[in-house]
């Protein structure tokens, strides 16, 4: 009987790896276009509110954007014919909630949306996929029956959109209000009303400076 060297064992498991890895990985499978997924949930926005309500640290300044729910399955692939086909499939909707709803201290930029997958079981929440979770199912391992509408290009909610807006309305009004106090101003300094010092500080305080 012949006897393998050790580096010849290497050998053959540096060649053998990528043919494992190329050709034994198998397909994704395709669930079935006819299976049964039941009804869709129904009141399923205000479910996934409600729960949320009670997970999140900030749930009074909680805005949502929910997708309409999909025809959703997970299938991974096989490593050398073990361990691929569909995991499951299921009514799944995806949420999206301002960082600032989600976490515990609040910050200005905590306005992007954080994404999840929320996966029913009738009307009841059965599973909700975050962080990695999500993003493997969102890239990987996560497939539609049929299309939907997808909200991957929305960032923050209409309402924090519209905070945003106002607030840089306000703030253009108050800028333009400011010049034109320091319009005044300089006008009556250069009529001599009020002295160069008196101009000085007026202009810092409507600058706030």
């Amino acid at each position: 009987m012949k006897i393998i060297s050790q580096k010849m064992r290497k050998l053959l498991l540096v060649i053998a790896l990528p043919v494992l890895a190329s050709g034994c990985a198998g397909n994704i499978e395709k669930l079935n276009a006819d299976t049964e997924f039941g009804p869709a949930p129904q009141a399923y926005q205000q479910t996934i509110k409600d729960y949320f309500a009670e997970e999140l640290n900030n749930p009074e300044v909680a805005e949502y954007v929910i997708s309409e729910p999909m025809k959703f399955y997970r299938s991974k692939p096989s490593l050398a014919g073990i361990g691929g086909g569909i995991k499951w499939h299921a009514w799944v909707a995806e949420v999206g909630i301002p960082g600032k709803a989600i976490y515990k201290f609040l910050s200005g930029s905590d306005n992007e949306l954080v994404h999840y997958y929320v996966r029913f079981n009738g009307n009841d929440i059965d599973t909700v996929y975050e962080g990695n979770g999500y993003t493997s199912l969102k890239n990987e391992t996560g497939f539609t029956v049929g299309e939907y509408a997808t909200i991957d290009n929305i960032t923050i909610t209409a309402e924090t959109a519209k905070v945003i807006e106002d607030e840089k309305v306000r703030e253009d009004a108050e800028l333009i209000k400011s010049f034109e106090s320091i319009r005044e101003l300089n006008k009556l300094y250069k009529e001599g009303i009020i002295t160069e010092e008196e101009y000085s500080l007026k202009k810092k305080a409507i600058l706030k400076i």
